[in-house]
């Protein structure tokens, strides 16, 4: 009984081994043979027993994105699948490496998880890979749909600004801060997205990579990056999701990635549209991120949330002024002179350290960057 119960156990795992490797040699052939996302889709469903297909999420170069679900739990994966066409595609298998490796390694809620990568190799050769991560069911800032009031989006980057420190402190920089990288879920949480670029904090990249209008100089100039590359990266994107514009930057307006010298400053540009629209202690914020030497900047993420934080409260009170009804003119001058002068003198201190009136809702003048000094920061 106990060799005949053997024998029948191993024909189950012979049987089992069989199934897997013929299903791995069936979505190899059809991943080197296909091009449409509806054969690709068929290859993957192939390869992963017990997933299925829900929608596509994504499109890249040699890059598909997929909604996933596991039929024993029902929960839903985001799953992102590379084939590799010609040898110059390695590097996408590189990026999902990178994303695996930073994203398997820091743990908080506003980075979106990622859970396991597998490699397609063919004949000892690898010809594609899988990474799953997280789902999440929502939109990025970059989508049309996206449209949210000013203390709304300063809340988001908040967040955002949360999930970079922890970032940071693991000894990742991400690099390629945009309005499509960071995600508003349904439930109101923020995740941040598409780690492949991400970089060891404090060490140059061999490469020049990631989107010119979100781009800090040092990430162009090939110099070493720190946290004060991904404040420039949140600034920018501010300015993008509340103007609709790209930020008028050194990298923008005359880049050439393919030259020696990329770098040409056309210093009555840089900076030029941050106060068009935008409050003054909002334009201020923007501003202290974006400056080209990151010796000038907002120095760090803890420092960058509390100036997110004074921003929402000169907001608050200004929407609370603008709301209050208007009262019979009095004259309070004797009731001013009995104020308590500490709490007065602590709220012009946080103004003053912007630059600012209490009452100023007026765009600021930038100025010349190359003669002005910036302004002093809390």
């Amino acid at each position: 009984m106990w060799r005949a119960n053997g024998v029948n156990w191993i024909g189950f795992s012979l049987t089992k081994v069989l199934a897997q490797t013929l299903a791995t040699v069936e979505f190899e052939y059809r991943l080197r043979r296909s091009d449409s996302p509806r054969e690709a889709l068929f290859a993957m469903s192939v390869d992963i027993p017990n997933y299925r297909i829900i929608e596509k999420l994504g499109v890249g170069a040699q890059t598909r994105v997929y909604r996933a679900r596991y039929m024993p739990t029902g929960k839903d994966y985001t799953v992102k699948i590379v084939k590799i066409v010609n040898p110059e595609d390695a590097g996408f298998i590189e990026l999902l490496k990178a994303e695996h490796a930073v994203g398997s390694s820091i743990d908080h809620p506003v980075i979106r998880k990622v859970f396991e990568l597998r490699m397609l190799r063919q004949r000892f050769r690898v010809r594609g890979a899988i990474l799953f991560m997280e789902y999440v069911n929502g939109i990025t800032l970059g989508q049309k749909e996206f449209n949210l009031p000013h203390d709304e989006i300063l809340r988001i980057f908040s967040e955002s600004a949360h999930g970079l420190y922890a970032m940071h402190i693991a000894g990742w920089v991400h690099a390629d801060l945009k309005p499509n990288n960071i995600m508003l879920a349904v439930d109101g949480a923020v995740k941040l997205i598409d780690l492949g670029q991400s970089a060891r904090i404090h060490e140059p990249k061999t490469k020049i990579q990631g989107t010119v209008d979100y781009m800090a100089p040092e990430q162009v100039q090939r110099g070493k990056l720190d946290q004060r590359t991904d404040v420039f990266g949140l600034g920018a994107t501010l300015h993008k999701v509340l103007t609709g514009r790209a930020i008028a930057t050194e990298m923008n307006q005359t880049v050439n990635l393919q030259s020696l010298n990329p770098i040409v400053k056309r210093v009555e540009d840089v900076r030029a549209s941050v106060a068009n629209g935008l409050p003054t202690c909002v334009a201020r914020l923007i501003d202290d991120c974006c400056r080209s030497d990151p010796g000038n900047r907002i120095p760090d993420m803890p420092s960058l949330i509390e100036r997110i934080a004074l921003a929402r409260t000169i907001l608050a009170k200004r929407n609370a002024d603008d709301a209050a009804p208007a009262l019979p003119h009095e004259d309070h001058t004797k009731e001013k002179d009995e104020w308590d002068d500490g709490e007065s003198e602590d709220l012009a201190a946080i103004v003053d350290g912007l630059g600012l009136s209490e009452d100023d809702d007026q765009p600021i003048d930038i100025g010349d960057p190359e003669t002005d000094v910036p302004p002093s920061r809390p």
